[in-house]
């Protein structure tokens, strides 16, 4: 597991590179423990906004005092044309989970500056590609990721250090404002998606709930997750409905999407409509079909307008 000196240094960093951007007139902190006879499970949480930004977050947490990590993300507003800065470093015993992404909200993003600092830090930190899948839905092809495995923490950092350069440099200050209506959309999907698929996949909301109780570990999903658009922990689809995941074409279902789906259609219909929906949530450059695109993308007439 990483020192607790290796956990806060990104935090402190990221704090000090950024805190002239950031307004402290939107400023949240939030605690929440449990100390039981296995250890201690706690977040501190830290919020603020910026001009760009509706969300940055900033956490330090443990989990029975057995895993124990620190993550940073950027929420962009969905008409700034700024990408999701994404961090995590922690672990457990000698193996670590870390992460280090520059992840799209727009397909149309310029990699070019990331690239050499990307191809560098892979080499040297000697990683392959992710196999996470759900890391896979949301990040950029340059994401820096180590699961429960053995990684130089200190070479992470510096990576971690130069990634935000870019992002800063590059994507933040340069951001144009989106004024183009179908690119705000798709912007504002792309942000829903982050935010679905990081909750949907990631086991912290389950964990904290049990440790907690339901009420402060829906106050933690919402202090990260409450800005347009906005998410929230949803009623599960029944545990024997397999989900609506296409892999092939990266778009997701929402499980209300999926329920909306499945009550409007025959069951021996519901192969095609979800071909059908799937297909042109793609070609309309959609990751995650809420209701309303569902709604919308339905009828053959309403999917090629939509693309």
């Amino acid at each position: 597991m990483p020192s607790k000196e290796i956990i806060l240094a990104p935090l402190k960093h990221f704090y000090e590179t950024f805190k002239d951007e950031m307004s402290v007139d939107d400023h949240v902190e939030f605690y929440c423990n449990h100390m039981t006879a296995d250890g201690e499970t706690f977040l501190r949480l830290e919020t603020y906004d910026s001009e760009k930004l509706a969300r940055v977050v900033m956490e330090e947490y443990s989990i029975k005092s057995k895993m124990r990590g620190s993550v940073i993300m950027t929420l962009p507003k969905a008409d700034q044309n700024v990408p999701i800065f994404f961090f995590q470093i922690g672990g457990r015993g000698d193996r670590s989970i870390a992460v280090l992404d520059i992840s799209p909200t727009l397909q149309t993003i310029d990699y070019a500056p990331l690239v050499p600092v990307y191809e560098k830090y892979h080499e040297l930190l000697e990683l392959g590609d992710s196999k996470v899948a759900w890391l896979q839905k949301v990040c950029s092809p340059y994401l820096l990721h180590c699961q429960y495995d053995e990684i130089d923490c200190d070479l992470f950092l510096e990576a971690m250090r130069a990634y935000l350069d870019v992002w800063l440099e590059h994507y933040y200050r340069p951001a144009q404002e989106i004024t183009a209506g179908g690119e705000i959309e798709r912007a504002t999907n792309a942000i829903y998606k982050f935010k679905w698929v990081l909750h949907h996949y990631d086991p912290a909301y389950g964990i904290f709930a049990k440790s907690w109780g339901k009420a402060a570990a829906d106050a933690f999903v919402n202090l990260e997750c409450s800005d347009h658009p906005a998410y929230r922990p949803p009623a599960d689809l029944d545990a024997k409905v397999k989900h609506w995941d296409n892999k092939e074409l990266n778009v997701v279902w929402t499980e209300a999407a999926q329920l909306r789906a499945t009550e409007d259609t025959p069951a021996a219909d519901q192969a095609d409509i979800r071909a059908r929906v799937e297909n042109a949530a793609a070609e309309a450059r959609f990751g995650i079909i809420t209701p309303e695109l569902y709604d919308r993308l339905q009828s053959p007439r309403d999917a090629a307008s939509a693309a």
